[in-house]
C-alpha cells in the first residue's frame, strides 16, 4: 500500500490544457474516485500517475519516492482498463498468471497466488476456460484478477465497468467496493458516472475542464457543493436551478413568476454590492408538489411525467427552467396542469449568477 501525492501537475496537448496545475492526495488504503464529464482530465491524471503519460509540469510521489520520469513498470502499480484486454488464446489461469510469469516468479508461487486470487473473485471454476467462453462480468473479474495477483501498492481503474449492462454494473460495483475493503489497497478509480462515484468512493475528486472543482466525502459534496457545476453534476436527477434576484428589502428571492421569502440571516449571507442576480437551487427529492396554492410555493406547469415504478418523476416548467420533483407513483397529474412546489429552508442552495459559486447551502450557520 502507498500514499500518492500529485503536486501542480499540468499537461498540454498543443494549445489544449488537459490538466491545469492539479494538486491532490490519494490516501493510503482508501478508494478515491476521480469523477467528471468526458474530457475533464481525469483519465489523463490517472495515466500520468501510472507513468503512461508524461506531465508537462509538476511532480508525483508514490509513498516517499518521487517517480517523475520513472517508467510504468517500476512504479508497482496495477491498472484495469475499460477494455478487458485479455489474451484470447490463453486460459483464464494463464491470463491471470501472465504478469507473474513475466516477472519470472516460480511456478509454485504462481499457482498459489492465481488460485488465491481466483478464490477472492469467485472464479475458481473458470480457470480452464478461454475468454470467448466467458460473460462480460466474468471477463471483468479476470481482468481484475490479473491486477490483484501482482499484489501492487496501488490499483488504478479507468472506467472498468462501462462495458457492462446496467444491472451487472450495479452488482459489480458492490463487489468492487467489497473487494477493495477486503484487500485494503490504495485505489484510484476513474468514472463519468456520478452514481458509481457516490457508491464507491471513500473520497471524491470532482473535475471539470482540467481542474479540480471539489474534494471531499461523497455525502459532503452532495450536500455542500462549492459551485453550480458540482451541484449539477453530482446527484441524479441533477439539482434544479432557477434564475432569480435577491430583494433585500423583502428578504426574498424573486423570479419571473414567484417570490420566495428567506430568513434574513440567509439574505444577508448571499447579499452582494456588485449584483442582485442569483440562482436558486434545490434537489428533486427536497421538493413537495401541491395541487393548490401554498404559502411560499413556486408555481409551475406540468411538462411530462416519468414512471419510475415506486414513484413518479415530475418534469415541470418554472419560467424557462425545467424543474424535476418526485411524486407518488399514483399521481394523476396531466400535461400543462398547474402545480405548486415547496421546500424546507435547509434544502435551499443559492449561487452567484456571475461566478456560479455557492453562496449558501442547506442549514449552514450564518457568518
Amino acid at each position: 500500500m502507498a500514499k500518492i501525492c500529485v503536486e501542480n501537475i499540468s499537461r498540454l496537448f498543443g494549445e489544449v490544457k488537459a490538466l491545469d496545475d492539479v494538486s491532490c492526495t490519494f490516501e493510503d488504503g482508501q478508494l478515491t474516485v476521480l469523477v467528471g464529464p468526458s474530457g475533464c482530465g481525469k483519465s489523463t491524471l490517472l495515466r500520468s500517475i501510472a507513468g503512461l503519460d508524461e506531465p508537462s509540469a509538476g511532480s508525483i510521489y508514490i509513498g516517499e519516492e518521487k517517480v517523475d520520469g520513472a517508467p510504468a513498470w517500476e512504479r508497482n502499480l496495477a491498472m484495469v482498463f475499460q477494455s478487458y484486454a485479455l489474451y484470447p488464446h490463453m486460459t483464464v489461469y494463464k491470463n491471470i498468471a501472465f504478469p507473474l510469469q513475466a516477472a519470472k516468479t516460480t511456478k509454485s508461487e504462481i499457482k498459489e497466488r492465481v488460485h488465491r486470487t481466483a478464490k477472492i473473485l469467485q472464479i475458481e471454476e473458470l480457470l480452464s476456460r478461454k475468454p470467448r467462453e466467458l460473460s462480460g462480468g466474468q471477463m471483468q473479474r479476470v481482468a481484475l484478477g490479473r491486477a490483484i495477483v501482482r499484489e501492487p501498492a496501488v490499483f488504478l481503474m479507468d472506467e472498468p465497468l462501462s462495458n457492462l449492462d446496467a444491472k451487472l454494473r450495479v452488482t459489480m460495483r458492490a463487489e468492487l467496493r467489497h473487494l477493495q475493503q477486503q484487500l485494503g489497497v490504495t485505489t484510484i478509480y476513474v468514472t463519468h458516472d456520478q452514481a458509481e462515484a457516490m457508491t464507491l468512493a471513500d473520497k471524491l475528486i470532482v473535475m471539470n475542464a482540467g481542474s479540480i472543482q471539489q474534494v471531499g466525502k461523497p455525502e459532503d459534496i452532495y450536500h455542500f457543493p462549492v459551485n453550480r457545476f458540482v451541484a449539477g453534476f453530482i446527484g441524479s436527477p441533477p439539482m434544479n436551478f432557477i434564475d432569480c434576484r435577491l430583494d433585500m428589502s423583502k428578504s426574498a428571492l424573486v423570479g419571473a413568476s414567484f417570490e420566495h421569502e428567506i430568513h434574513p440571516r440567509i439574505a444577508k449571507r448571499v447579499a452582494s454590492d456588485e449584483s442582485d442576480r442569483r440562482i436558486l437551487g434545490v434537489r428533486s427529492e427536497d421538493l413537495v408538489v401541491h395541487s393548490s396554492p401554498s404559502p411560499g410555493a413556486i408555481p409551475a406547469s406540468v411538462y411530462v411525467m416519468e414512471q419510475l415504478g415506486r414513484e413518479m418523476l415530475l418534469n415541470a416548467t418554472v419560467g424557462e427552467a425545467i424543474v424535476r420533483a418526485f411524486t407518488q407513483a399514483d399521481s394523476k397529474l396531466e400535461s400543462k396542469q398547474q402545480v405548486w412546489l415547496t421546500f424546507e429552508e435547509e434544502s435551499l442552495h443559492v449561487f452567484d449568477a456571475e461566478t456560479e459559486e455557492t453562496l449558501y447551502s442547506g442549514n449552514q450557520a450564518a457568518v
